[in-house]
């Protein structure tokens, strides 16, 4: 199972490839372990994530890592897919990273090898995204 973790922006912050029988409470945990690592979770303070991970759960995660950490989605339980706010650009990112080639199809033997391959589609989304940014015409400014 792919983990993505979003910023606002949409971009990837981290990645990580877990087997599929990982629950979500285990998922986030290892998802802010490896932020931990990477020395990104001093600049966080806000953890978003969906109805699979137990209210405790999130709880003793933000606890652990000094965070809030908010469950977000719908309470009932209607038929009708009625998107959510704030995971609109997961949903996003996961669309992006899906256009990586190497990604379409799961033949990786091992999750490192996965979630090394995973990393190097977030890199080159965000290298993408950066070129992008860097070809809009900037404002002039003239003095007057």
């Amino acid at each position: 199972m792919r983990v993505v973790a979003v910023v606002v922006t949409g971009l990837p912050l981290g990645a990580l490839v877990v087997p599929a029988s990982t629950h979500e409470n285990r998922t986030s945990q290892l998802m802010l372990e490896h932020l931990a690592g990477q020395g990104v979770t001093g600049r966080l303070e806000l953890v978003l994530v969906d109805r699979g991970v137990t209210a405790t759960a999130a709880r003793d995660l933000g606890r652990a890592h000094g965070l809030e950490v908010r469950r977000v989605g719908w309470d009932d339980k209607q038929p009708v897919f009625r998107p959510i706010r704030q995971a609109w650009r997961v949903e996003v990112a996961h669309g992006r990273l899906g256009r990586s080639r190497r990604l379409a199809k799961s033949f990786e033997n091992t999750t490192a090898s996965a979630t090394g391959w995973l990393q190097v589609a977030c890199v080159a989304t965000t290298l993408r995204h950066l070129s992008a940014l860097a070809k809009k015409p900037r404002p002039v400014l003239t003095a007057a």
